[in-house]
């Protein structure tokens, strides 16, 4: 299975929120799988696709695997 990784750049800091910018895993559907919490390297995998992950008002990279 073929997955791609982008790392979230959202500045969260005008909305007052003290969020932390994960990397976020997606399948081949572009759906997501998972994520790495910030400061580990460990892969948090679904079991199932999350359907209420949503990219809208995020920035994100593509990180290169």
């Amino acid at each position: 299975m073929s997955y791609t990784y982008y790392k979230e750049i959202t500045d969260w800091s005008e909305s007052n929120c003290n969020v932390p910018n994960h990397t976020y895993i997606f399948n081949e559907k572009n759906q997501n799988v998972g994520y790495i919490k910030t400061g580990t390297k460990e892969e948090i995998i679904y079991k199932k696709p999350s359907v209420l992950f949503s990219k809208s008002r995020r920035r994100f990279i593509k990180l290169k695997r």
